[in-house]
């Protein structure tokens, strides 16, 4: 009798109980490292005062980081894949640690963007890639919830840690509140890694059992791939520029520091509305029909932003701007999954989030230098519209191909 025909005493069942505590695990991971990315608007005007420092030069300190966290993913994503995902996710959480750490004694904006852009960048980078990929592992009829549920915890940390963060400026300052945000990393992040696993075996699948992963250029010459990469660099470019900017566009019209970090905590509320509920609801309608119609739903929101002057609207564009993107995040990987299967997720997903970093790298960065030249954030704002809608196009035509 063949070998391949004997049961896998290691094989685990796909939507199991063991796969929830490891959808938890990614929950609170989500949570912490990109909740404390995205307090860095609450820090901005302080950063800016005490570095002399543009809005374009400010915000190139969170591109950096960002360009570093989801273009790392295509070598994280490989190693989860060929090693413990748990080793690499604690890895990436003492080097954010250690990040912010450095970064709360910087003296110049070099060695700001140093430490910021490489320790959260690594932070983030060997753990988002990783965490999302066990738990598409995990998963077969509950997969668009269970990747919402996941990711949800992006939505929970925004909600949580920027409003936090900027309660505590006046009294920390931004360096004690890097360090701050350190603690917190070391408190919830490092347990919750040691939750995340992929699963072992795998009775069920119909892929072919190669243990050759996938080469950059292979996926490449896929005519998918390539059109869901161009898809996620025109998605991504707005989707970073609210979370730096939102807090000092706040106060161009007016508005308090609490108010525009309201105005995050907001964006967190719809984004877990739309991890929790609206992403789940890609099991039942089909995830690349319902990712057109949130990225769509992206660009909408980025109209009310462009009229925005007042809180009212504001407040409007931050719970559909929240509830939409997060809504699409949490089932980029499950269209992944169901593009290109699971067996090599990791790797699948860490080549396609380079998309989303060199997305992150330009949209904040360039939002900041033309508004340092214009004065205005309506021409980024008119133009994450027109990204944002050219995106949702380009869903509808991978979902025909």
């Amino acid at each position: 009798m063949s070998s391949t025909s004997l049961p896998d005493p290691l094989s685990e069942d796909t939507d199991s109980p063991s796969g929830w505590r490891v959808v938890g695990g990614a929950h609170a991971l989500t949570a912490v490292t990109f909740g404390s990315a995205y307090a860095f608007s609450a820090v901005f005007p302080g950063l800016s005062e005490e570095f002399a420092a543009s809005r374009g030069e400010i915000a190139l300190v969170f591109s950096i980081s960002a360009f570093v966290f989801y273009s790392l993913g295509a070598i994280a994503g490989a190693l989860a894949d060929r090693w413990s995902s748990r080793a690499v996710i604690a890895t990436g959480l003492v080097a954010m640690i250690i990040g912010y750490i450095g970064a709360s004694q910087a003296q110049t904006l070099v060695s700001l963007y140093v430490w910021y852009g490489a320790g959260v960048g690594l932070g983030i980078g060997l753990s988002y890639v990783p965490a999302l990929g066990a738990v598409q592992s995990w998963f077969v009829l509950k997969r668009s919830r269970a990747s919402g549920i996941a990711t949800a915890g992006l939505g929970l940390g925004t909600l949580l840690l920027p409003f936090t963060i900027g309660r505590l400026v006046p009294e920390l300052g931004w360096r004690g509140c890097f360090i701050g945000l350190a603690v917190v990393i070391a408190m919830i992040g490092l347990p919750a890694a040691i939750l995340v696993r992929k699963r072992q075996g795998d009775k069920t699948s119909i892929e072919p059992r190669s243990n050759d992963r996938p080469s950059p250029f292979t996926v490449w010459r896929n005519s998918r791939f390539r059109l869901f990469f161009v898809m996620l660099v025109l998605a991504s470019f707005s989707t970073f520029i609210p979370y730096v900017h939102i807090v000092p566009a706040a106060h161009d019209v007016g508005l308090s520091l609490e108010s525009g970090t309201i105005l995050i905590a907001l964006i967190g509320i719809g984004n877990i509305f739309g991890r929790f509920v609206l992403a789940g609801l890609g099991d039942r309608i089909g995830s690349l029909r319902l990712l057109a119609i949130l990225t769509f739903a992206v660009a909408g929101s980025f109209l009310l932003w462009s009229v925005a002057n007042g809180i009212a609207m504001l407040v409007l564009f931050a719970l559909l701007f929240g509830m939409s993107y997060g809504g699409c995040v949490g089932l980029y990987p499950v269209v992944a999954a169901d593009l290109f299967g699971v067996r090599h997720i990791g790797t699948i997903l860490g080549y396609l989030y380079t998309a989303v970093g060199v997305a992150a790298l330009l949209g904040p960065t360039m939002a900041g230098l033309i508004f340092d030249k214009t004065g205005s954030y309506l021409g980024p704002i008119l133009f994450s519209m027109a990204a944002a809608v050219a995106a949702g196009f380009l869903t509808l035509r991978l979902r025909e191909n």
